[in-house]
């Protein structure tokens, strides 16, 4: 199989961007992604292959959104400790030390996550710590629903990737709203430095899980 081939068939809605400025993405960027997208093919997830991700000249991750396939993701830039990912279809996720802080393209976009842990690694706090954090949506509006939290730490782990196994510590965070319902449990697998190497993240009630895994690691 010649040339990058990318797949993007999950969840693709208008993109609706109140939360992202996508007018910063360079010109020469965009026309780069689109000529990717011009040879898109549709693959099952064993296909996402290291040879296909060598061929990508940027850091990628693929995710997964509920049942649907996995695709690839590529990092359009760096803005002091927050990631911007992109896809061909134009979804994009901003992410904080490997957390989803910011989407748009979904059906229900997160626009906001305000948390007392902003620079701060899973690694570095205390076993079973319990707080709070604060989501904000676009569709339908909603602003500062507060998810009470608590992190339990699962200790190492082998963990297959992408470029081969790894020992990485599983933390899992349990959330929960009581108001609407609402209670899910997010993991992160994290090496000794504190980069977070794969995640299975709920966002909202309205999306369903987002798995994660970094392909190809930021420079």
């Amino acid at each position: 199989m010649k040339g990058i081939i990318l797949i993007f068939s999950f969840l693709i809605f208008t993109v609706s961007c109140a939360s992202i400025d996508t007018s910063r993405i360079a010109p020469g960027y965009i026309q780069a992604f689109k000529a990717m997208k011009n040879v898109i093919v549709g693959y099952e997830d064993k296909l996402i292959t290291k040879g296909l991700v060598k061929n990508i000249p940027y850091a990628s991750s693929s995710m997964k959104i509920g049942r649907g396939p996995a695709g690839l993701i590529i990092l359009e830039s760096i803005n002091s400790d927050q990631f911007t990912w992109v896809s061909a279809d134009g979804v994009f996720l901003v992410t904080r030390n490997g957390r989803i802080i910011k989407t748009a393209g979904l059906n229900n976009n997160l626009t906001e996550f305000n948390s007392p842990f902003r620079k701060t690694s899973f690694l570095n706090q205390a076993d079973e710590t319990s707080y709070s954090y604060y989501f904000s949506y676009d569709v339908p509006y909603l602003t500062n629903l507060e998810v009470k939290a608590k992190i339990n730490k699962k200790g190492e782990v082998k963990v297959q990737l992408l470029g081969g196994e790894r020992l990485l510590t599983l933390i899992e965070e349990e959330i929960s709203n009581d108001f609407i319902g609402w209670s899910a449990v997010n993991k992160f697998w994290l090496d000794e430095e504190g980069f977070v190497w794969k995640s299975e993240q709920h966002i909202s009630p309205k999306v369903p899980k987002i798995v994660l895994e970094v392909t190809k690691k930021p420079s």
